[in-house]
């Protein structure tokens, strides 16, 4: 094997997801509120609030459930159904494969398990698993995106390759055995065919101050689309975005409540 794919696969096997304590007092709901929610590739753990067509709120990478307790914890307090998830390879998941692919299904899985969905929510990485699940069949009426690594950005695959130290020609070695083996290149964020087709009402959120997800991309991805708002702030950084209150009221509004 030479060195360039030797390097190659020690890049992929870093690549697996570095999440926050799975213990079961960590988890925002009890016990009694969880079940597995069989998929096409892994279970996915599943934790519910009310009955009805609920919130699905789709965490990060190197995250959990645990993001969303500012917002789904306003959610559950005003009796609005919620569904909170850990994706593959992170928190409660024992999934071996954690990438876009495999969120994305694992998303899909759950609307389709849980549907109606009224409105998913979702956070940087967890807006491509959602992307990717309305492209599998995933149906909502409402879509808000928080920071999503789009084309262009340093928070993508390529950026965070790049920051860990390893080459160019390391990362397109990886990327070329990433597709080899599973027939998937090792990341996306080509989604503007799937938001022209979606139905329902989308808002995009980005910050000035996000050094991880610029806004102009996201800017793009909305040009011309009629369903499509953005909303930009100066001052948050990429997680606070998904913790705010200003945040958290923007939302509100824009889904009627």
């Amino acid at each position: 094997m030479d060195d360039l794919t030797v390097q190659a696969e020690a890049l992929l096997a870093d690549m697996k997801p570095v999440s926050p304590s799975a213990a079961p007092g960590q988890n925002m709901l009890p016990p009694n509120t969880r079940r597995d929610v069989p998929g096409e590739y892994a279970p996915t753990p599943l934790w519910r609030a009310g009955d009805g067509p609920a919130t699905l709120f789709v965490h990060g990478w190197d995250d959990t459930h645990r993001v969303w307790r500012l917002f789904a914890m306003d959610f559950i307090q005003n009796q609005r159904p919620t569904l909170l998830v850990d994706l593959p390879g992170h928190g409660a998941s024992n999934a071996e494969q954690a990438g876009w692919p495999y969120a994305g299904a694992a998303v899909r899985d759950v609307c389709v398990a849980e549907a109606p969905i009224d409105t998913i929510i979702a956070h940087s990485f967890g807006c491509i698993a959602t992307l990717r699940a309305v492209e599998l069949g995933a149906r909502a009426d409402y879509l808000v995106l928080i920071a999503p690594p789009l084309s262009g950005t340093d928070g993508g695959f390529r950026g965070r390759q790049r920051k860990k130290g390893y080459s160019d020609d390391v990362i397109s070695r990886a990327e070329a055995l990433c597709l080899e083996r599973t027939g998937f290149p090792a990341s996306r964020s080509d989604f503007r065919s799937v938001l022209e087709a979606y139905e329902g009402r989308t808002l995009i959120i980005g910050s000035e101050a996000d050094a991880e997800c610029p806004v102009e991309p996201m800017q793009a991805l909305a040009d011309g689309l009629p369903n499509v708002d953005v909303l930009v702030y100066p001052d948050l950084d990429h997680r606070a975005l998904a913790q705010d209150t200003g945040v958290l009221a923007d939302v509100l509004a824009f889904l009627g409540y």
